[in-house]
This record gives structure tokens, sequence and C-alpha cells, in this order.
């Protein structure tokens, strides 16, 4: 009779079992982790160390005194305790707590005021020469290819769209299953690809990025807490807090980032973009006009506007 495997110890167990030997600081840092494992789930190490009153480096410190491989190795062992915890449901119900029994006017409020503070944050703790760095990939590249899964395709067809309307080649691939391998298939090096992910990276994305490491195509991730796990696989993190741990996930933090990098890369050429734009115009001008001729052609004109006159009494 062969005995079960036994289960790593919880991250409240390793505390409990290694609270004694820890430094002053230690302590403190990993007394907080395990009473909030979400936010020790989501959180970058900056990010912890400023919630701890201690450092980053405190926090890796103290993850490797736990017994963890690094912050990286203890983010894993918690997203994999609270996976099931964070399904779509519970997020919103956590959503719906955080807010409470408000009427629709103040919830608006309220969700208006945590997209302020995401931003507010976002503008104090994004790397703005990883930003910078991002710019230069998709202004250089031959072809831009943005994925996003799991609600994200729209928001990739979106910044496709307009990189294409700036004179930047650009599509999506956002399929999942063997679709996929079609659109990564003939990825170049003079290419680069956008990945967005939040706090767990799906099969596609893992494809993709051990794809275009094999072919040598720059990766762009943008991403809330995988930045410090994937940053040696991927040439950029743009890493920015999308939620509130454990809560309704949110792509207005996602949209925003990439609504600026594509504004900055028309910026890199302003000439090149605004000519794109216009001619943008003229195209849709002339599709206008053929689509009333075609209408008129099919028996489809528009009414007359003006009432006919009324004739005179004679």
């Amino acid at each position: 009779m062969t005995t079960a495997e036994a289960k790593p110890p919880t991250l409240q167990e390793r505390v409990a079992a290694r609270l004694p030997d820890l430094t002053a600081t230690e302590r403190k840092v990993a007394e907080h982790l395990a009473a909030h494992p979400q936010q020790a789930a989501f959180s970058s190490a900056e990010e912890l160390g400023r919630a701890t009153g201690t450092s980053d480096a405190s926090v890796v410190r103290t993850a490797k005194a736990l017994g963890y491989d690094g912050l990286p190795g203890l983010k894993r062992s918690l997203q994999g305790q609270l996976q099931t915890l964070l399904t779509p449901a519970n997020r919103l119900s956590a959503s719906l707590e955080s807010f409470g029994k408000e009427g629709p006017e103040s919830l608006l409020r309220a969700t208006l005021r945590d997209h302020i503070e995401h931003l507010t944050l976002a503008e104090q703790n994004i790397d703005t020469d990883a930003f910078r760095r991002a710019v230069e990939l998709v202004d250089q590249a031959r072809e831009t290819v943005v994925c996003g899964f799991a609600g994200l395709d729209g928001v990739s067809e979106y910044i496709a769209t307009h990189l294409t309307r700036i004179g930047h080649r650009a599509r999506v691939a956002s399929d999942t299953g063997y679709r996929l391998a079609d659109r990564i298939l003939l990825l170049e090096p003079d290419d680069v690809v956008v990945v967005m992910a939040h706090n767990r990276l799906i099969r596609e994305s893992r494809v993709i990025i051990d794809h275009c490491r094999e072919a040598g195509v720059p990766v762009i991730l943008v991403t809330d807490t995988l930045g410090e796990a994937l940053r040696d696989e991927v040439e950029v993190v743009i890493s920015a807090q999308m939620s509130r741990p454990g809560t309704f996930t949110s792509q207005a933090m996602v949209l925003i980032l990439l609504e600026a990098l594509t504004i900055a890369v028309a910026a890199q050429d302003r000439e090149r973009a605004l000519a794109n734009t216009e001619r943008m115009r003229q195209l849709r001008e002339d599709l206008n006009g053929y689509l009333l001729a075609d209408e008129t052609a099919l028996g489809f004109a528009r009414p007359a506007t003006d009432k006919p006159k009324r004739k005179g009494r004679g």
C-alpha cells in the first residue's frame, strides 16, 4: 500500500515553524504575508515592502528564510492554493463586498475612485525605461502581433486596429488551440509580440512566449503580477496593478497602457501617423460614396428630407 504524497506546508505553517529563527524585520514581513495571503500572491516585492514598512530586499530575504526559492516561488505556491477561491464568481463576490450594499450611483463613484487610485499608482510605479523600450520595439518592428485571451481579445483587436491606422503593420493572435499555431508560425526576429496576462499564465500565452524565445522574437509583457516571474523570458515588462487582489478583474488599465503605447509610437513619426490617418479618412469617404451608389442602384435611395410643396388653390 502506497502512501499519498505529503502536501507542502502552507505559508502560515512555514511562518509558525520558522518564526523564532527570523530576524525582527523578517518576522514583521512574515506575519504580514501570513495575514494577507491574497496580497502576497499578487504583489511585487516593492509593493510588499511598502505595505510592511520594510524594503523589497527584506521581502525577498523573508521568502527565502521561509523555505521558498524566493518571492516568485512563494507567490506561485500561494496562487496555487488560492486558485480555487479566485473563480470569476468569487472575484465578483469580493468586488461587491468591497463596495458594500450601495445604490447604482454610489457604486459608480466607488468604481471610478478605484480606477483613479490604480491610475495614480501606475503613474508612480511604472518603469518608464521599460515603457520607452516597448515604444522603440513597436516603432521599429516589421509587424506587431497583439495577443490577449480570456476577455482580452477585444482589447487586442482595438489596439491592433489603431496601430494600423497610424501606419504600423499590426494584427491579432488571440485564437485558442491549433489555430494559434497558424498565427505565430511565421514570426520573425524583426517582429514584436505584445502579450497581455493577468495573475496566471494560460497555455496559449506560455506557448507564445516559448516560441518567441526560440525564434528570437522580442516579447512585450503587459501584466499585473507576472512580471517578476517572467522577466528573464521576455524583452520588456510593463507592470501595473489592474485591480485589487482577489476582486473582479478590470481590463481598463490594460487598455489605457496600450493606448498610451500607441500614441507614443505615433509621436515617433508624427508625419507618418498623420498621413496614414488622413489616408484612412479618404478611404472611408471613398467607401461611403460607393455605398451610396450601390444603394441607389439597388433601389435603396434615401428618402428626400424636404417635404413636397403643397399646391396652391386655383
